[in-house]
């Protein structure tokens, strides 16, 4: 695709998951890639095996850190020499320590404020420490992207998603905000979410088998390797402030592509 060959990319929590397999895509893609996560092992192992894609590097950072993202982005700096695309990916929802001894079924006020806390610093603070810090990175670069990972409508509202969907509806906001705030840099900033309940980590133990079992559809953490691809591109140029759901994605044909 035009545009995205020796792109620098960051991703937080790229060592499994939606960013394991958007990291894939776009090293395949000929992208210069830099994955994040806070587990050393499973990030290591990741690194190893995408490099057999492309140009990979890997650093251990935790969002909820300032000062970890702080020396990550420093150590990026130095390792890329500057980022074109920040994909803001690195959240926790149902596989949060001590959901799982809760009742079922079980109502948010039932949920321990310190997961709530912790949901919210990871998916809301997060995503601002993490844009604070590798956004100045963008500076010089001809193709400034931000892409955050989010979720649907209807899950930021549903029942029983106390805090996992207020912390990306907050998140969604600050996208908004930050889509106009940076276009005076020349930077874009967009969101992306699956489209659906997806086989990752962040699933509670045991759901994934569970939708099966019910009929439901499982969503393959691919789902959105196409749609990202589109965000790196050059045919994305000058789309900001927009929300991109992989399951339901088509590639938009340009005019001239039209004639």
């Amino acid at each position: 695709m035009n545009g995205i060959k020796g792109l620098r990319v960051l991703i937080t929590g790229g060592s499994s998951g939606l960013g394991y397999e958007m990291a894939g895509a776009l090293l395949s893609e000929g992208a210069r890639v830099m994955i994040t996560a806070r587990g050393t092992e499973r990030l290591r192992q990741a690194e190893k095996a995408l490099g057999k894609l492309g140009e990979v590097y890997a650093l251990e950072m935790d969002v909820r850190s300032e000062q970890s993202t702080e020396r990550a982005a420093e150590e990026t700096g130095r390792i890329l020499g500057g980022l074109d695309m920040l994909i803001c990916n690195a959240g926790i929802g149902g596989n949060e320590p001590g959901l799982e001894a809760l009742p079922k079924p079980h109502g948010s006020l039932d949920i321990p404020v310190s997961s709530v806390r912790n949901i919210i610093e990871t998916n809301l603070i997060g995503y601002f420490t993490t844009v604070r810090y590798f956004v100045p990175l963008m500076e010089g670069s001809p193709r400034g992207r931000v892409v955050y990972v989010t979720t649907s409508d209807r899950t930021m509202t549903a029942r029983g998603q106390i805090p996992y969907g207020p912390s990306k509806a907050g998140a969604e906001a600050m996208t908004k905000i930050l889509s106009d705030e940076l276009s005076e840099k020349g930077i874009t900033v967009n969101l992306l979410c699956p489209g659906g309940f997806t086989d990752t980590a962040m699933a509670p133990k045991g759901a994934v088998e569970a939708a099966l079992k019910e009929g439901r559809t499982v969503l393959s953490p691919d789902i959105m390797n196409e749609a990202v691809l589109f965000l790196a591109s050059e045919d994305s140029d000058g789309i900001t402030g927009e929300k991109f759901v992989g399951k339901e994605f088509v590639r938009p044909v340009k005019e001239r592509e039209k004639n």
